[in-house]
């Protein structure tokens, strides 16, 4: 009796098969129908709307898995002052290339400069692949959000007058107890003297969104700008170049921050007010 029992708790559930109504074969094996388009498509969205949307999904999520190029691995390191300038010759005038090394003797201490000379004279700069990489990750992010989006919409429902009363209560209260603006902006030495100045707190500004921001500051000071994430978990704008100050001013100016919740931080842990 209990062997009967035994062999009864092995027996798999039953299971229902469809089978398309022009090739023969189960649904799922379908597309490798030679008359998928012509005869097995158009029979399947006429009488199983759902499974021809179902079918059709997961086929077009297998393609795009097929023919998306695999990702190169990240650099190590960002481009030296020497490669991000070979790199924009090689992109305007190539047959500069051979000048770098004098150019760099030549603007030693001013780098920047002479990127904002060069980029005002032949355009933006190429960008670097080491930056490039985490604006990969942001855009494929923003696209799986828009996905996650477009799958939940559902359609509107109009508020009552009671609710639009309560939601306008909700988001006063959620205002006054919202997160305090605080942004510092320091500059950071890397090897060769390659300067970077790094913004902190600017998820702290109320309606701003990171990537405008970081794109703002490229256009601005003719370099790159990237939005990372530090161990911590929090956001934090990196701009090649030393522009601390101009970028606080920028902050206050264009983002319309309070001149008392911007700081720089001068070194040595000490943060000091803009102002």
């Amino acid at each position: 009796m209990a062997d009967d029992d035994e062999q009864t708790n092995n027996i798999l559930p039953r299971r229902t098969v469809l089978y398309c109504g022009r090739c023969g074969m189960p649904l799922e094996y379908c597309e490798y129908s030679p008359d998928y388009e012509t005869a097995c498509n158009p029979w399947l969205k006429k009488y199983d709307p759902e499974m021809f949307k179902q079918l059709r999904r997961g086929s077009s999520a297998k393609t795009a898995a097929a023919n998306k190029p695999e990702k190169p691995p990240r650099p190590e390191n960002p481009w030296t002052t020497e490669e991000r300038l070979t790199e924009f010759y090689k992109m305007y005038v190539p047959e500069k290339v051979d000048n770098v090394p004098a150019l760099l003797e030549k603007y030693a201490g001013k780098e920047e400069k002479l990127f904002q000379a060069l980029v005002q004279k032949y355009g933006e700069e190429p960008e670097d692949p080491y930056d490039a990489y985490d604006s990969e990750e942001d855009d494929d992010d923003d696209d799986e959000e828009e996905e996650e989006e477009k799958d939940d919409e559902q359609p509107a429902k109009v508020p009552s007058a009671s609710e639009r009363k309560k939601r306008r209560g909700a988001a006063a209260k959620n205002e006054d107890v919202g997160v305090a603006t605080r942004v510092i902006v320091q500059k950071i030495a890397q090897k060769k003297r390659r300067q970077l100045t790094v913004i902190t707190g600017m998820e702290t500004v109320p309606g701003l969104k990171l990537k405008d921001a970081s794109k703002a500051f490229s256009k601005k000071f003719a370099g790159s700008s990237s939005v990372k994430k530090t161990a911590q978990g929090t956001d934090e704008i990196i701009i090649q170049g030393d522009h601390v100050y101009d970028v606080a001013e920028m902050i206050v100016d264009k983002f319309n921050v309070p001149e008392s919740a911007v700081f720089i931080d001068i070194g040595d842990g000490e943060i000091v007010p803009l102002r």
